[in-house]
């Protein structure tokens, strides 16, 4: 009996399994950390700010590249803490210089522990408000870890980034607040004439608190206030901002049914483009001073 040979499939496996990896290695680069050719194109962009409204679903995490330094607001649910790493490390991230957290909500708060534990961390911001949850506990013992103290954010600070790039925080401007999620600072980046505007959860109580201040509001891109619910977005604080781009952070059929549409409306009555990152992933400008480019699709 002619005895049967395993060799000719054995080579085609171990040929088949050469190209995968070979396929893994140009598009990925290292093992562990994706390295698409997405990435290498947004960091070939030559650009002083770099802002990444990272697609976790229903939660925020935002990154912002700024003249070398690396700034982190929030870090979305417990179980997003490994994509907010993952997407990090794929930047080359080491060392987060500033970390923001807005509000001790479980989509801002939720994955804070862990990526504090991954990074090198500079200095630590969050409002004065806590509300003792699992989250909050590993957050604390994660800076206790470190030895970072946490300090506190509060309107009228300002942190500057050489000349023409300042991070302006614009509230909270009260002690108190009944709803955390007013605690949560509108913060506005601004980058020679261009600007972008962070918000948090931030309601139209806040919404109306900032615009009482005087303070200038005008922005290129604006992050929808509490993922486009209808306790915020006020047409006041709208008119003023006048962006030209609104990203709003959401999860495909989150329980919550936000955005809503009718803010959605009133985003468009303005004339913004909105974008959603449940319909586009990840959303990535670069700024220059003098123009705002979107660097995805």
């Amino acid at each position: 009996m002619r005895k049967r040979t395993y060799l000719p499939m054995i080579l085609f496996v171990i040929l088949l399994a050469s190209l995968v990896g070979i396929y893994f290695i140009l598009d990925y680069g290292i093992v562990g950390v994706e390295k698409s050719t997405e990435v290498s194109r947004i960091q070939s962009v030559n650009a002083p700010v770099k802002v990444h409204y990272m697609d976790i679903g229903q939660g925020d995490s935002i990154f912002m590249e700024v003249n070398g330094k690396n700034i982190l607001i929030d870090a979305g649910e417990e179980e997003h803490a490994a994509t907010i790493i993952e997407y990090l490390k794929t930047y080359d991230v080491e060392k987060l210089d500033l970390v923001f957290l807005t509000h001790p909500h479980e989509d801002h708060i939720g994955g804070m522990g862990d990526v504090l534990s991954a990074f090198e961390i500079g200095e630590f911001y969050a409002p004065d408000k806590d509300l003792v949850t699992r989250s909050f506990i590993r957050m604390t013992r994660a800076l206790e870890e470190k030895n970072i103290p946490r300090k506190i954010l509060k309107g009228g600070m300002e942190f500057a980034f050489g000349e023409s790039v300042t991070l302006q925080i614009l509230s909270p401007n009260r002690d108190s607040y009944l709803n955390p999620n007013n605690y949560s600072p509108i913060m506005r980046l601004v980058v020679g004439t261009n600007a972008f505007l962070f918000t948090g959860d931030a309601e139209e109580l806040v919404e109306n608190e900032v615009i009482r201040t005087g303070m200038q509001l005008k922005s290129d891109v604006l992050k929808s206030p509490h993922h486009g619910s209808k306790t915020s977005s006020s047409k006041a604080f709208l008119d003023k901002v006048d962006p030209a781009y609104i990203v709003v952070t959401s999860g495909l059929g989150n329980d919550h049914n936000l955005p809503s549409p009718e803010i959605l409306e009133r985003y468009e009555s303005i004339g913004a483009r909105t974008l959603l990152t449940e319909e586009m992933g990840s959303i990535v400008f670069a700024a220059n001073g003098k123009e705002v480019i979107p660097l995805t699709n």
